[in-house]
């Protein structure tokens, strides 16, 4: 099948991002939304020895065909096709993930701020909240457990905040020490992957030494230093080596509108 490499669109290139995170061989727990179509297109085409896990309790989903499409939700009934064990809530948060067995996430939030901490709860203050959000459902346990994060959020000032309005899951918590001092253990390297770029955390321990902010690390292809930076509501870090990324492969475009045939995941307003 031939396509256009030109016509894709920023979401795709978010999901695409957000898949070459992932790492074969690693176990990750995979929250709702987009991360669920970006963990399977790592599965599909990078990672097939992954353990693609929700919090419903499907343990290392293996697809039995790959016709099937990306899974709508973390309950999805395919999800216990090839998958090791079928679960539920307890065994997937209490055993894998704060038993320490979860490697990485794959997460989506309503905000992200300069240290990493999502947000799933609420926007504006708890005693006065704009909008209630989903809630915390298994990121809370997901960012104190979990050896590095990968977040996926659209790049909108409403979603980047110098600090969140709700802290639902750890990231670096105030920066340095901040995990440390919470009891949990260093993270990283934690990435968020947006619609224009990827960013990284300055801190090379998990959470000890640097500022644990915030990096931009890796442009899209026809975004600019500028557009990032306008968007962000704080005094960005830049890395020094700010390169490219590059843009979709074929065969990566090919198997992710395979893998959302329905526009289950990249309908405006769904990620």
């Amino acid at each position: 099948m031939s396509i256009n490499l030109d016509k894709y669109t920023r979401a795709e290139m978010m999901i695409i991002a957000t898949a070459r995170q992932v790492r074969d061989g690693e176990s990750c727990i995979v929250g709702m939304g987009p991360p669920l179509l970006s963990a399977a297109l790592a599965k599909y085409h990078h990672a097939p020895n992954m353990w693609y896990c929700t919090e419903s309790g499907p343990l290392d989903w293996i697809p039995t065909s790959r016709e099937l499409p990306a899974p709508i939700g973390i309950a999805d009934h395919s999800l216990t096709q090839g998958s090791a064990m079928s679960g539920d809530m307890v065994d997937a948060l209490g055993a894998f993930v704060n038993g320490g067995w979860a490697q990485s996430a794959v997460l989506q939030a309503a905000q992200i701020d300069r240290f990493g901490n999502l947000n799933t709860m609420l926007a504006g203050t708890f005693e006065d909240p704009i909008r209630r959000l989903p809630g915390t459902g298994g990121n809370a346990d997901i960012g104190a457990s979990v050896e590095r994060v990968i977040s996926t959020m659209p790049l909108e000032t409403r979603r980047f905040k110098e600090r969140a309005d709700f802290r639902t899951t750890a990231g670096y918590i105030d920066g340095p020490g901040g995990r440390a001092e919470a009891g949990l253990a260093p993270q990283g390297p934690n990435k968020c992957a947006t619609t224009m770029c990827v960013f990284g955390f300055d801190t090379e321990d998990g959470g000890t030494t640097g500022s644990c902010e915030m990096v931009l690390e890796r442009l899209f292809p026809g975004v600019s230093l500028e557009e990032v930076q306008t968007t962000i509501p704080w005094k960005l870090k830049v890395s020094q080596d700010l390169t490219y990324m590059d843009p979709p492969t074929e065969e990566e475009l090919v198997l992710l509108r395979h893998l959302d045939d329905g526009g289950n995941h990249l309908i405006p307003g769904r990620y």
